[in-house]
């Protein structure tokens, strides 16, 4: 059964372990209350390996049951109308379900622009089902642009279960689907908030497949990690080597030769601006920021949606038309 989304936002939150890691999840789980507390020391946290890390991680930021009510609500845009399809809203679209290498299928939505002038992949936050981004997807194809949007695993009505470490598998898997419908061109990939992981992840290793990458609030794995410091001490670094290298943001982004473009509020506590003015300095190619005063995390295109839409248009004219992006910092003027 489908549920009706808003055609916008995205969040974080939970997932079902496996029985083998339930006991250990707890265990770490209730070492971090207690050495928030001061009641136990960093050394006694259990020593988890990358792949029961990964799980811990998963549990903490993935939420693939947030209603997009519940998203539109923590967003403030209780304006945008709860739907279930494109076609509500006046999309054209198409539904399709895209193997992954181990299995497991993905819901995918193509929604084809009358004018074509490229195609974009989408890829969502931590939280919510295709219909939440569809805003974003329609301020694309306004414009002329394709879209590929998709669920990750455990999501939606996506097979498996959700797992941090397989959001770039799951990016690559919608990435070849795509260029083997448009004739194996490349595409640009657009992360939102925690859909920039994957898509830093896949433009690094497929710069071929991708001709530039449109980031809104990046999120920073190791950035955020290391905010647990109170909780884990010394032994913050060791948890952050264990991560798995593609998930490591900061690290992965000098990888990234093709041009970019990255949006964020200035009054982001997520993702703060010290930390995307961090990752944005280190990519590797040709780069733009926009930064939106007096807007929180992944809200710029809901309260700015002029200056968002002129960023985001710019930036992909110029790579389809195969012109140099300028390497330029914006800050977007609210007025007084």
């Amino acid at each position: 059964m489908r549920r009706a989304g808003a055609a916008g936002p995205a969040g974080i939150g939970m997932i079902q372990n496996a029985p083998s890691t339930r006991r250990r999840l707890i265990s770490l789980g209730a070492s971090l209350l207690l050495l928030g507390g001061g009641c136990i020391r960093p050394a006694e946290i259990p020593d988890l390996n990358t792949d029961e890390l990964a799980l811990v991680l998963s549990r903490l930021v993935l939420q693939p049951r947030m209603t997009c009510a519940e998203l539109r609500r923590s967003f403030g845009v209780e304006y945008l109308p709860l739907v279930d399809t494109p076609d509500e809203i006046g999309l054209r679209y198409g539904e399709f379900w895209v193997p992954t290498d181990d299995g497991e299928l993905l819901r995918v939505w193509y929604l084809p622009s009358k004018l074509q002038r490229g195609v974009v992949i989408l890829s969502g936050g931590a939280a919510g089902t295709l219909p939440c981004f569809l805003f974003h997807a329609q301020l694309l194809v306004d414009n002329g642009w394709s879209v590929v949007m998709y669920e990750y695993r455990g999501f939606g009505e996506s097979t498996g279960a959700p797992d941090i470490t397989t959001l770039p598998t799951d990016l690559e898997a919608v990435l070849d689907w795509t260029r083997a419908q448009i004739g194996g061109r490349p595409v640009t990939l657009m992360g939102i908030s925690l859909g920039s992981v994957p898509s830093i992840a896949v433009a690094a290793a497929r710069p071929q497949a991708v001709n530039g990458l449109v980031l809104d609030s990046p999120v920073a794995m190791a950035s955020e990690l290391s905010r647990l410091d109170f909780v884990l001490g010394d032994r913050t670094q060791e948890f952050i080597d264990r991560l798995p290298k593609n998930l490591v943001s900061e690290r992965v982004i000098a990888r990234v030769h093709q041009p970019l473009l990255v949006l964020a509020g200035q009054e982001d506590a997520l993702t703060t601006p010290a930390t995307v003015q961090d990752l944005f300095n280190r990519a590797g190619g040709p780069r733009s920021l926009v930064l939106f005063p007096g807007i929180d995390h992944a809200r710029a295109i809901f309260v700015d949606t002029g200056t968002y839409a002129y960023a985001v248009e710019s930036f992909l004219s110029a790579i389809w038309d195969q012109r140099e992006p300028l390497q330029i910092e914006i800050i977007a003027d609210r007025g007084p």
